[in-house]
Protein backbone atom coordinates (compact mmCIF):
# COMPACT_ATOMS: atom_id res chain seq x y z
CA UNK A 1 0.00 0.00 0.00
CA UNK A 2 2.58 2.67 0.80
CA UNK A 3 4.67 1.58 -2.06
CA UNK A 4 1.55 2.05 -4.12
CA UNK A 5 1.04 5.34 -2.93
CA UNK A 6 4.77 6.71 -3.01
CA UNK A 7 4.81 5.89 -6.88
CA UNK A 8 1.47 7.64 -7.28
CA UNK A 9 3.38 10.45 -5.61
CA UNK A 10 6.03 9.99 -7.61
CA UNK A 11 3.88 10.37 -10.76
CA UNK A 12 1.90 13.27 -9.12
CA UNK A 13 4.12 15.52 -7.77
CA UNK A 14 5.90 16.99 -11.26
CA UNK A 15 1.90 17.87 -12.70
CA UNK A 16 0.60 19.22 -9.40
CA UNK A 17 4.33 21.68 -9.42
CA UNK A 18 3.78 22.90 -12.97
CA UNK A 19 0.15 23.69 -11.74
CA UNK A 20 1.48 25.52 -8.85
CA UNK A 21 4.02 26.99 -11.12
CA UNK A 22 0.87 28.03 -13.66
CA UNK A 23 -1.30 28.82 -10.87
CA UNK A 24 1.46 31.24 -9.35
CA UNK A 25 2.65 33.20 -13.18
CA UNK A 26 -1.67 34.03 -13.53
CA UNK A 27 -1.27 35.86 -10.14
CA UNK A 28 2.00 37.43 -10.33
CA UNK A 29 3.20 38.03 -13.83
CA UNK A 30 1.11 40.04 -16.24
CA UNK A 31 2.52 41.62 -19.45
CA UNK A 32 3.65 44.41 -17.97
CA UNK A 33 5.96 42.94 -15.23
CA UNK A 34 7.57 40.70 -17.81
CA UNK A 35 7.86 43.82 -20.48
CA UNK A 36 9.73 45.64 -18.12
CA UNK A 37 11.52 42.65 -16.90
CA UNK A 38 12.69 41.93 -20.12
CA UNK A 39 13.08 45.29 -21.34
CA UNK A 40 15.73 45.55 -18.48
CA UNK A 41 17.33 42.55 -19.18
CA UNK A 42 17.78 43.16 -23.01
CA UNK A 43 19.19 46.73 -22.00
CA UNK A 44 21.39 44.67 -19.86
CA UNK A 45 22.75 42.50 -21.96
CA UNK A 46 23.38 45.95 -24.68
CA UNK A 47 20.37 44.47 -27.23
CA UNK A 48 18.70 47.16 -28.41
CA UNK A 49 15.86 47.05 -30.66
CA UNK A 50 13.41 49.87 -30.91
CA UNK A 51 10.12 49.50 -28.59
CA UNK A 52 8.26 48.44 -31.67
CA UNK A 53 9.84 45.49 -32.43
CA UNK A 54 10.76 44.69 -28.68
CA UNK A 55 6.63 44.75 -28.16
CA UNK A 56 6.29 42.49 -31.29
CA UNK A 57 9.28 40.62 -29.65
CA UNK A 58 7.71 40.09 -26.08
CA UNK A 59 4.02 39.23 -27.39
CA UNK A 60 5.28 36.49 -29.18
CA UNK A 61 7.58 35.37 -26.36
CA UNK A 62 4.57 35.53 -23.68
CA UNK A 63 2.14 33.40 -26.48
CA UNK A 64 5.46 30.93 -26.81
CA UNK A 65 5.49 30.74 -23.08
CA UNK A 66 0.99 29.31 -23.55
CA UNK A 67 2.33 27.00 -25.88
CA UNK A 68 5.36 25.42 -23.83
CA UNK A 69 3.87 25.87 -20.78
CA UNK A 70 0.77 24.01 -21.17
CA UNK A 71 2.49 21.70 -23.51
CA UNK A 72 4.81 20.87 -20.45
CA UNK A 73 1.41 20.38 -18.31
CA UNK A 74 -0.12 17.90 -20.24
CA UNK A 75 2.74 16.24 -20.78
CA UNK A 76 2.91 15.76 -16.91
CA UNK A 77 -0.64 14.73 -16.46
CA UNK A 78 -0.19 12.55 -19.28
CA UNK A 79 2.77 10.87 -17.65
CA UNK A 80 0.73 10.78 -14.16
CA UNK A 81 -2.28 9.34 -15.34
CA UNK A 82 -0.24 6.63 -17.52
CA UNK A 83 1.63 5.20 -14.82
CA UNK A 84 -1.51 5.72 -12.49
CA UNK A 85 -4.01 3.43 -14.47
CA UNK A 86 -1.03 1.41 -16.05
CA UNK A 87 -3.06 -1.03 -17.95
CA UNK A 88 -2.72 -1.52 -22.04
CA UNK A 89 -4.39 0.18 -24.66
CA UNK A 90 -4.79 3.20 -22.20
CA UNK A 91 -2.34 5.90 -24.73
CA UNK A 92 -5.65 7.25 -25.91
CA UNK A 93 -7.85 7.30 -22.21
CA UNK A 94 -5.02 8.78 -20.77
CA UNK A 95 -3.81 11.66 -23.53
CA UNK A 96 -7.68 12.18 -23.27
CA UNK A 97 -7.54 12.80 -19.72
CA UNK A 98 -4.31 14.94 -19.86
CA UNK A 99 -5.52 17.12 -22.17
CA UNK A 100 -9.19 17.71 -20.63
CA UNK A 101 -7.55 18.38 -17.92
CA UNK A 102 -4.92 20.94 -19.80
CA UNK A 103 -8.02 23.02 -20.79
CA UNK A 104 -9.80 23.01 -17.40
CA UNK A 105 -6.54 24.68 -16.29
CA UNK A 106 -6.04 27.19 -18.82
CA UNK A 107 -10.21 28.23 -18.87
CA UNK A 108 -9.90 28.25 -15.13
CA UNK A 109 -6.72 30.63 -15.76
CA UNK A 110 -8.11 32.88 -18.10
CA UNK A 111 -11.50 33.26 -15.74
CA UNK A 112 -9.33 33.98 -13.24
CA UNK A 113 -7.67 36.55 -15.11
CA UNK A 114 -10.74 37.96 -15.87
CA UNK A 115 -10.94 39.54 -12.39
CA UNK A 116 -7.90 40.89 -12.56
CA UNK A 117 -7.36 44.47 -13.95
CA UNK A 118 -3.84 44.48 -15.28
CA UNK A 119 -5.00 41.29 -17.02
CA UNK A 120 -6.90 40.20 -19.98
CA UNK A 121 -9.13 36.96 -20.41
CA UNK A 122 -8.41 35.54 -24.34
CA UNK A 123 -10.13 32.46 -25.59
CA UNK A 124 -7.24 32.66 -27.93
CA UNK A 125 -4.78 31.90 -25.15
CA UNK A 126 -7.17 29.03 -24.32
CA UNK A 127 -6.78 27.91 -27.43
CA UNK A 128 -2.77 28.29 -27.59
CA UNK A 129 -2.86 26.09 -24.63
CA UNK A 130 -4.57 23.71 -26.08
CA UNK A 131 -2.44 23.30 -28.80
CA UNK A 132 0.29 23.15 -26.77
CA UNK A 133 -0.91 20.50 -24.99
CA UNK A 134 -1.88 18.37 -28.43
CA UNK A 135 1.96 19.21 -30.19
CA UNK A 136 3.72 18.30 -26.79
CA UNK A 137 1.81 14.91 -26.68
CA UNK A 138 1.95 14.32 -30.49
CA UNK A 139 5.58 14.92 -30.74
CA UNK A 140 6.18 12.83 -26.97
CA UNK A 141 3.90 9.48 -28.35
CA UNK A 142 5.79 9.63 -31.85
CA UNK A 143 9.12 9.87 -29.47
CA UNK A 144 8.06 7.21 -27.21
CA UNK A 145 6.99 4.66 -30.11
CA UNK A 146 10.57 4.70 -31.00
CA UNK A 147 11.64 4.11 -28.18
CA UNK A 148 9.49 1.15 -27.42
CA UNK A 149 10.13 0.01 -30.97
CA UNK A 150 14.23 0.21 -30.85
CA UNK A 151 15.77 -3.40 -29.98
CA UNK A 152 16.66 -3.55 -26.45
CA UNK A 153 20.39 -4.48 -25.86
CA UNK A 154 21.15 -7.30 -23.26
CA UNK A 155 23.96 -8.28 -21.29
CA UNK A 156 24.06 -11.53 -23.88
CA UNK A 157 23.70 -9.30 -27.52
CA UNK A 158 26.74 -6.79 -25.96
CA UNK A 159 30.00 -7.25 -26.92
CA UNK A 160 32.80 -7.39 -24.26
Amino acid sequence: MLRSLTRTFVYWFPALLWLAVIALESFRLSSAVTGTFLWELLRWLHIHMSPRTFARFHHLLRKGGHVAGYGILCLLLFRAWFHTLSMRGMKVRCAALALSMTFLTAVLDEYHQSFDPSRTASVRDVGLDVTGGILFLIVALFVFRGWRSAPVETLETVPS
